[in-house]
């Protein structure tokens, strides 16, 4: 996070938007996504956490369908177990399982 001012010296909060904003590089889920910024639960992972608040952008992925050795078809989607609350004031784009429960 950077603070940045202009010249007539409103500051504005920027949050970094980088590519391991994801759990496919091991980064924990933060308690808030913050209003700009995303954050991605990856094909094929869980991730679980308390309160979670979105402002921001949460990406679940949709992953690929695997057959298992005794023949049944599953999918490998991202998971979000949320132990209490989702507030959500942002995007969340749901390819994936998203639980709230306790």
């Amino acid at each position: 996070m950077s603070n940045v001012r202009f010249l007539d010296s409103v500051a504005v909060n920027s949050f970094a938007n980088g590519t391991f904003n994801s759990t496919a590089y091991g980064s924990i889920i933060p308690q808030i996504i913050l209003p700009g910024a995303y954050f991605t639960v990856s094909p094929n992972t869980s991730v679980s956490t308390y309160n979670l608040t979105v402002a921001g952008t949460l990406l679940m992925e949709s992953g690929p369908e695997v057959q298992l050795p005794d023949g049944t078809i599953t999918r490998a989607t991202s998971q979000l177990y949320v132990t209490n609350v989702l507030d959500n004031q942002g995007t969340i784009v749901n390819g994936g399982v998203i639980e709230i429960g306790v």
